[in-house]
């Protein structure tokens, strides 16, 4: 055998598959520069005195990046103007990936806009060298994207580079980016990647384990195990390559405010207030019942078939109707989007229906100047004069739409449009190709035909000489009422809650559950820091809520004396208002329902507490239930502990909460929860812990305090191999040891709450998990606790908000 060389393996693999030599030779270009100019920035840091420096004429740092776009421009222009055969193309692939190096050396800068080169941001650079150089290795050995997708006129190629692009996409969502950029490349990557757990952070991981504990509990295991691990041996080969970055990030300065100086208004501004104030409140409202007709019309016109081809024989001719009144379902949606909206206050909705208004009056303007047969109509004018009063009131009420959306609602309204455009008119045009009834079936003229149909209103352009069945248009229809939903309602998103629970805020929370922590078994989960606080304007009572998709969401019952409460229900109501949000209750005592429903709140039961007084619980028949269980287990030895939290050490903090993390199981009805363990502030939390005969934990209970002589169950978490027999045990011992007072950690405990389980029996007799009947041998008294919402029409969406929050 002859002696093989690397240079054989490039002339067989590279030359001789479809000439792919200029190709390997920009990956030579990229790296080489890539490396080389590693070593300079490395030397130069290093400030060795022998290393040429950085480029500074007259002063001004050039960055590399420079000279790279410089190569890029020289080696991308002259491969398409010069004609001097293979060698000068090889040279030009060489100047080209040359500059790619240089220019993703950099990327980062680019990026951020400022210099983040050592600092730990700049990592994305090297990040963006590693993904090209992959991408061009594989495409230099003939690996082509999505399955070897080439285009063509077979629809097999689409269907599965569409199946792998989902696929792809499942990959990104699930945290996996790497995964999901190679798997372009290589399917296999994205197809695994997609079936595999989401990494904790991911957005599928927000969207789907959530509900899912223990599934969330193996993906925080897995990340630490494996995913930690790969990422430190990634960076430690990353920083012998590149360089560490510098240990302190260096932050950036704010840029100074400029100095606003408020002018009084002048004298006509004052007096068109004093004119238009009284017409602010009727002008939003008209403009919102005006929308509402609007809406009704278009329904109406559009179910009625006979109705519908009549109007629209009308409009298609000389005649014009007013603002937002066409037979259809489209215009239907958008005319009762932006009455919500409006009813609401946006100031985003305000814009878009004003200018959207506008538009339309001058559109008929000109129809009515530039066709004469129309100025003979009288229905022409009443439009018009339908639309200049519909937008005289949406001028007059500017001020009421004062409700401010959420940062970033136009960057996420047209990223929604660009990205649900492509989507829509993508599936539009397989669907049209695929059921077009003309041959010779075209993508182009599809691609048009999809496009005008889910982007324009398809009367004011001509449509390509395509057949379809009637149901391709109603799904195009559908995907262009579904894109307009969705661009509508991330436009107008109400402004998400801040949690605002300061220091000082939660120092004043305490004192109250101090004084009136007794009334109310959930107050204490008042201190979680994911809420914000409205006080009353005495200070002396508090709401406490939660911003979940646009709903204002208040729990259990205000802090604070009875008769501070319907202040600052008030207030609160009114704070919602001016956010857009939709105030509601959850989980309100007796008591509090008549607070709200004296503010004009609807209220419906939604749950039962469960209460367990220790006495009575103690002097109940040991011969059965929970008692003779729990002198069976304590036979077998089973063992209790009741630690307060200020009383266990770090050390035994730390392992109790990773076992809270790895037995992470929500019992159905848990609906209030503190949603943390080990903080120093909460001293008083009470660690319940059940040992097996080997000393072992098996089971773990947390109560918050309720009041001075009452605990809520907060926590249950158990060993799934010992199943719940460990826990009933420790529930059982506690109240035992409460009612002899033979342990100071509860000493003065008289009664305990098992927190709120759904009013629902069971549907089936063998389900003997429903938390009705879960504590039934407990005999524990039943407290109702009640949903409260504002309107009847919000109450699906608090319904979805309570679920979710």
């Amino acid at each position: 055998m002859g002696h093989w060389s690397l240079a054989d393996t490039v002339r067989v693999h590279i030359s001789g598959t479809g000439g792919r030599t200029p190709l390997f030779l920009l990956l030579a270009g990229l790296l080489g520069s890539f490396l080389f100019i590693r070593l300079s920035v490395r030397m130069i840091r290093a400030e060795v005195s022998w290393w040429p420096g950085n480029v500074q004429p007259g002063g001004l740092h050039i960055h590399h990046v420079v000279f790279g776009q410089a190569m890029m421009l020289v080696g991308g222009v002259g491969s398409f103007a010069v004609h001097g055969g293979p060698l000068a193309h090889n040279i030009l692939a060489v100047i080209f990936g040359a500059g790619c190096g240089l220019v993703l050396d950099e990327f980062a800068l680019v990026l951020h806009l400022e210099d983040v080169y050592w600092r730990e941001e700049g990592r994305q650079s090297v990040d963006a060298v590693i993904l090209a150089v992959s991408v061009i290795g594989l495409l230099l050995i003939g690996q082509a994207p999505l399955g070897g997708y080439v285009g063509g006129t077979s629809w097999t190629p689409y269907v599965v580079a569409a199946a792998l692009l989902g696929f792809v996409v499942l990959c990104l969502l699930k945290g996996k980016v790497w995964t999901g950029l190679l798997g372009v490349m290589l399917p296999f990557l994205a197809v695994v990647g997609a079936l595999r757990l989401a990494r904790p952070a991911s957005p599928w991981a927000r969207w789907r384990y959530g509900s899912r504990p223990r599934r969330m509990a193996r993906a925080e295991r897995r990340e630490d195990r494996i995913h930690r691990r790969m990422v430190a041996v990634k960076t430690r080969a990353m920083d012998a390559v590149a360089g560490a970055p510098s240990p302190v990030s260096l932050t950036k300065h704010p840029a100074a405010r400029p100095t606003i100086v408020d002018l009084p208004p002048s004298r006509l501004e004052v007096l068109l207030a004093r004119v238009l104030r009284p017409l602010r409140d009727p002008g939003a409202a008209a403009a919102v019942w005006y929308l509402r007709v609007a809406t009704a019309v278009n329904v109406v016109t559009g179910a009625v078939v006979p109705f519908r081809d009549r109007v629209r024989a009308a409009t298609n001719g000389e005649y014009v109707t007013a603002f937002m009144v066409s037979p259809g379902f489209t215009g239907a949606v958008l005319a009762l989007v932006l009455s919500i909206s409006l009813r609401r206050r946006k100031r985003a909705a305000w814009i878009a229906t004003t200018v959207l208004a506008v538009g339309y009056t001058l559109v008929i303007g000109i129809t009515i100047a530039a066709v004469p047969e129309s100025r003979g109509h009288p229905f022409n004018w009443a439009s018009l004069a339908v639309t200049l009063l519909f937008l005289t009131a949406l001028l007059v009420s500017r001020p009421v739409f004062n409700v401010r959306g959420e940062r970033g609602n136009v960057a996420l309204g047209l990223t929604s449009l660009l990205i649900g455009a492509v989507v829509a008119v993508g599936l539009g045009t397989l669907l049209v190709h695929a059921t077009d009834q003309t041959p010779p079936r075209q993508w182009t003229a599809s691609l048009r035909y999809a496009s005008v149909r889910v982007l324009t209103v398809s009367g004011l352009f001509d449509l390509p000489g395509i057949t379809v069945p009637g149901w391709t248009d109603l799904a195009i229809n559908v995907l262009s009422v579904a894109l307009m939903l969705v661009v509508l309602l991330a436009f107008f998103r109400a402004p998400r809650g801040r949690a605002r629970l300061l220091p000082t805020d939660e120092r004043r929370l305490r004192a109250l559950l101090r004084a009136y922590g007794r009334r109310d078994s959930l107050g204490y989960f008042a201190l979680r820091r994911d809420k914000s606080v409205h006080w009353s304007p005495s200070r002396d009572a508090a709401i406490l809520y939660r911003v979940v998709n646009g709903v204002a969401l208040a729990t259990g019952d205000p802090l604070g004396p009875r008769g501070a409460w319907p202040a600052a229900v008030a207030g609160w109501i009114a704070d919602a208002h001016r956010h857009a949000w939709v105030p509601a209750v959850t989980n309100a005592g007796p008591a509090a329902a008549v607070a709200y429903e004296a503010a004009g709140f609807h209220g419906l039961a939604s749950g039962d507490e469960a209460v367990v007084h220790a006495d009575a619980f103690a002097a109940g028949d040991t011969t059965s239930g929970p008692l003779a269980a729990h002198r069976l287990i304590a036979t077998a030895g089973y063992t209790t502990a009741f630690r307060r939290q200020r009383m266990i050490d770090a050390e035994d903090q730390r392992r109790l909460g990773q076992l809270a993390v790895a037995w992470r199981r929500h019992p159905a009805g848990f609906s209030a929860a503190l949603g943390r363990l080990g903080d120093p502030a909460d001293g008083d939390y009470l660690l319940a812990e059940c040992r097996d005969p080997n000393g072992r934990t098996c089971a773990v209970l947390g109560f918050v305090p309720w009041g001075a002589d009452g605990l809520t169950l907060d926590l249950l978490r158990y060993d799934r191999d010992s199943g719940r027999a460990p826990v009933d045990h420790l529930l059982t011992d506690l109240l035992l040891t409460a009612a002899a007072g033979s342990a100071p950690e509860l000493a003065g405990v008289t009664r305990v709450s098992l927190n709120i389980t759904p009013t629902r029996r069971p549907t089936r007799p063998w389900h003997t998990t429903d938390p009705q009947h879960l504590y039934a041998a407990y005999a524990p008294r039943r407290q109702p606790r009640y949903l409260l919402y504002e309107r009847r029409l919000d109450l699906f969406r608090v319904t979805a908000a309570t679920i979710r929050g």
